[in-house]
């Protein structure tokens, strides 16, 4: 079975079309939804990987609490995703001395 070159190259783009360009406008529809609907109180990740809670929101930037008394402000295209309430745990003082007393002492174990 010989097909014409003009209908290969029809069922190509057809392929093409629904195996990169649709799926790739759903997702930017999702994320243009997504960006939309951020309010105050929800808890993101950044593309950067950076986990807060929004704080405050404007027509193009969000500021994000990542820690007790430290915010930061973002372009809301660059928040990824928006994660499930109760995520974002705060880090207590106690808990980073204990993790940097843990790898001070692996360091020196490993000079040893």
């Amino acid at each position: 079975m010989n097909l014409p070159p003009e209908l290969f190259l029809i069922a190509m783009f057809v392929l093409m079309y629904f195996l990169l360009i649709r799926p790739q406008q759903k997702r930017a529809k999702d994320h243009k939804n997504l960006l939309k609907a951020l309010k105050k109180g929800d808890e993101v990740v950044t593309n950067g990987g950076i986990i807060g809670k929004i704080s405050a929101v404007d027509e193009s930037f969000a500021e994000l609490e990542i820690a007790s008394g430290v915010s930061v402000k973002v372009q809301k295209q660059g928040i990824n995703q928006k994660m499930p309430k109760g995520s974002v745990k705060p880090m207590t003082k106690s808990s980073s001395k204990a993790k940097a007393g843990s790898k001070a002492k692996s360091t020196e174990k490993k000079e040893k």
